[in-house]
């Protein structure tokens, strides 16, 4: 919680000081709108509530006045039955006018509920019978001697049925309208509670609020206070370190006229800074030159559409005395009131060692037309050293190969009379043959290092090792592990699948045992490849880690293991030659890894671009 409490802050801290007013302003804004807003949502929703509950008492008001109506009516004619009285007929015909209205009213307040519109259907229904009856009560009345019948006691008692259903369904509906009427109260109660509840919500939130602005207009307030005494530290500071700069500066204010003159600037235009405060910077240059005349064409009103910020360029500067003279104009922002400061300096000396510089770069093209005409002799002499070296190697293979055959026919000739000791100098002959045949093709090798022309093409390591790997043949008992994925790279395939023979093979060949493990991987250096091969084998101790990238250099006697020793200085020869770099990591007894470089973008082999030229 700490963690994002401080995000938050320093979320807040990186706005820029407008967009933090403006949020400012805006929360007690949003805190009135809120509690305006609320209050009207608030308010309509406790005036429906009130409004249903009104509307419940009216229909429980309009279904009493229709009771009390209709019993009203019995009642008279009761009356009138009993007195003869046209008078006690009143109460029955003000009803007999007034209930079908009424119950027509009732009909539409209950509308939207369809059982109590059926409930007051019926009452409408049995309010007609009763007055049929009451009606016919009167009539008898009117039309007898006063003398009751049983008919008209028949009469009364139906009547009286009638209306003790018409009570009992009424109350039935008025039951109905009374629990609604509880539910609708229950639902005001609780809306004014809520809306006492949200309202002290809205004053403690627009306390908050308050508060919480209050708050923050200090903050922006010591901030801006703050930034007003470093803004006059910064001017102050701005004006010491144009004094002291070394180069001409100038301090211009975004309307392109100079506030500040330093005395580097004095001595390199001659005026004063008195003479040239406040006038416009461009007068200081000369209008002749043309890359000057760009800067020229800007408004001095509009400072923004100067060169671009930080961009130097080269334009040339009048002294007073009116020799002109050329410089470098460099614009940079200030924080500080949209000023920019020009950064003036004088490159005469400059511009006279670029005239040396081109002068000695016709020298030197000469020299390299003779360098050229060098390297195609070298080529010459490279190609004949190449050939010299085959005939030489084919001419001393070829006697090799000669007294090894003699020395095998011999043996076979003399296999009856020969002893064991003249048998075992016969394998030990040819075992020296060959060796000079191994020494005369590493010799071969070695030499042949950086001077074949050898394409480049896209080269898969992944594959490649893989290849190398399956032509060494190891025991079966080796394990070897590519332990990170190798890259395509665009290289000289050649050199680099004899670089991984020769070291793969040194950790198979050296290794103390016939079991042992052997790791490659890669790693993305930027513009290069650092591959490793890593064995878990004796090791080799510091003080001959030197020796090994000599040629013909052995660690062990080759009469106790059988070795040439030019692998590794091959190995050096054609990983320096590529551009790359080699290094060993080892102990004694605690394996050996060989890392070596391997630039992403080949060397440019000019001895045999030359050559292929040719």
């Amino acid at each position: 919680m700490k963690s994002v409490w401080q995000q938050l802050k320093n979320y807040w801290y990186r706005l820029p000081i407008e967009y933090r007013g403006s949020v400012v302003i805006a929360i007690p804004l949003v805190c009135l709108m809120g509690s305006v807003v609320t209050y009207t949502l608030l308010r309509q929703r406790m005036v429906e509530a009130q409004s249903y509950v009104e509307y419940t008492n009216q229909v429980l008001a309009k279904s009493q006045s229709t009771l009390i109506s209709l019993l009203n009516a019995e009642t008279g004619v009761r009356g009138y039955y009993i007195s003869k009285k046209p008078l006690f007929l009143e109460p029955y015909q003000s009803a007999s006018k007034k209930i079908g209205s009424d119950l027509k009213e009732l009909e539409d307040l209950v509308r939207d509920r369809p059982d109590q519109e059926r409930q007051v259907r019926l009452l409408n229904q049995l309010a007609g019978a009763r007055l049929a009856h009451l009606q016919s009560l009167v009539r008898q009345v009117d039309e007898s001697n006063g003398a009751t019948t049983p008919a008209d006691i028949d009469r009364m008692l139906a009547g009286k049925q009638v209306m003790d259903r018409f009570r009992s369904e009424i109350g039935k509906f008025e039951a109905e309208e009374q629990r609604v009427l509880k539910i609708r109260a229950e639902i005001l109660k609780d809306q004014q509670d809520f809306n006492a509840t949200a309202m002290w919500y809205g004053i403690a939130l627009s306390l908050f609020g308050t508060i919480l602005t209050i708050r923050l207009l200090q903050d922006l307030t010591k901030e801006l206070r703050d930034r007003e005494i470093s803004l006059r530290e910064s001017r102050s500071l701005i004006e010491a370190i144009v004094s002291n700069i070394v180069d001409g500066a100038i301090v211009v204010n975004p309307q392109g006229q100079i506030e500040t003159f330093n005395p580097a600037a004095e001595q390199m235009f001659g005026y004063t800074a008195a003479e040239v405060i406040g006038w416009e910077w461009q007068r200081l240059l000369s209008e002749e030159d043309e890359a000057t005349r760009k800067l020229l064409f800007y408004l001095p009103c509009a400072l923004s559409e100067l060169t671009p910020t930080g961009q130097i360029v080269q334009a040339v500067g009048r002294r007073k005395n009116g020799e002109v003279f050329p410089l470098e104009v460099s614009m940079n922002n200030i924080e500080l009131d949209d000023d920019r400061i020009a950064i003036f300096r004088d490159i005469s000396a400059r511009t006279q060692a670029a005239s040396a510089l081109a002068a000695k770069a016709v020298e030197m093209a000469e020299l390299n037309n003779s360098l050229i005409a060098s390297n195609l002799s070298l080529s010459h002499s490279n190609r004949e050293l190449d050939q010299f070296a085959y005939i030489t190697s084919h001419d001393l293979k070829a006697p090799l190969r000669a007294v090894a055959s003699l020395s095998e026919w011999i043996e076979e000739d003399l296999d009856e009379h020969i002893s064991p000791e003249t048998r075992a100098q016969m394998h030990l002959l040819r075992s020296r043959i060959y060796r000079m045949q191994a020494l005369l093709n590493s010799l071969l090798e070695y030499s042949r290092v950086g001077r074949v022309n050898t394409p480049v093409i896209t080269v898969d390591v992944q594959r490649l090792v893989t290849k190398v790997i399956d032509a060494l043949a190891p025991p079966d008992t080796f394990t070897i592990k590519i332990t990170t994925s190798l890259p395509t790279l665009q290289a000289r395939q050649q050199p680099l699948e004899q670089v991984f023979s020769h070291l793969i093979d040194n950790a198979i060949r050296h290794h103390p045992t016939k079991v042992g493990i052997i790791e490659i991987s890669a790693t993305d250096l930027g513009d290069r490849y650092e591959f490793a091969i890593a064995d878990d084998g004796d090791g080799i101790e510091p003080q001959y880690q030197t020796r090994i990238y000599t040629i013909f250099q052995t660690l062990k006697a080759r009469d106790l293991q059988e070795n040439i020793g030019a692998g590794l200085a091959i190995v050096k020869k054609i990983v320096t030659a590529e551009g790359g770099t080699i290094e060993l990591q080892s102990l004694a007894g605690k394996g050996a890894i060989f890392r070596f470089t391997w630039p992403k973008q080949p060397v440019i082999d000019k001895d045999n671009t030359i050559a292929q030229a040719q």
